[in-house]
């Protein structure tokens, strides 16, 4: 699969002053730009010579932040995983079905967004057993945390009767399946493709009447 010509990215130098910052920002510019490497490239597609040439470093440079490169897609997921856990929203006065439209949005927004650090499902196959147990861990809390929404949803009348995990897998769905047909040259914006996409699951969910 020939390699397509990534965006722009910051550099490392001279980013921040503070040395704890600097490495924090650096950490957080070589997931984003290592997902979307994965993403575009697929894992064995992509070599850290071709990450550190993006970020205008070194490859040994790299190894001051990672292990390797499965170390590096590691890192990816759980960025990916915290910034989806991120993306739950818990605001008391929402009904559950108002919860679950804002998470989803929330979510689309995190994955696809210039701060995604979102990478493949499928990329999970390069994972150690012990690495996939612990990214699956992480998953499985932010699907919980859907789950108890939609239930909020159901018990307030917002959403109408339903199985919960059938609809969490329903919702997720959509969403995850964005990542597959999104340009960023497209006609749409993320935020605009974020809401629109939200708003189509839960018009599923949505109690008729309400």
């Amino acid at each position: 699969m020939a390699k397509q010509t990534p965006p722009a990215v910051p550099r490392w130098k001279k980013a921040v002053p503070d040395l704890g910052a600097q490495r924090e920002l650096r950490l957080d510019a070589l997931y984003r730009v290592a997902a979307a490497a994965f993403r575009r490239n697929g894992y064995h597609g992509t070599s850290l010579v071709d990450i550190a040439r993006e970020l205008g470093v070194s490859k040994p440079t790299l190894y001051h932040y990672i292990a390797n490169k499965q170390d590096l897609l590691f890192q990816c997921h759980l960025v990916a995983a915290d910034q989806a856990i991120a993306a739950i929203c818990d605001t008391p006065s929402l009904t559950g079905l108002e919860k679950v439209r804002r998470t989803i949005a929330n979510y689309i927004v995190a994955i696809i967004g210039e701060e995604s650090a979102s990478v493949v499902i499928l990329e999970e196959k390069s994972l150690s057993a012990e690495q996939l147990d612990i990214v699956i861990a992480r998953r499985d809390i932010f699907d919980g945390r859907i789950q108890s929404l939609i239930e909020e949803g159901l018990a307030d009348g917002s959403i109408a009767p339903c199985d919960a995990k059938l609809a969490l897998f329903s919702a997720l769905g959509a969403a995850n399946w964005v990542t597959k047909w999104y340009r960023p040259a497209g006609p749409l914006s993320v935020g605009e493709i974020a809401e629109g996409v939200a708003d189509l699951v839960c018009s599923g969910l949505r109690k008729r009447g309400s």
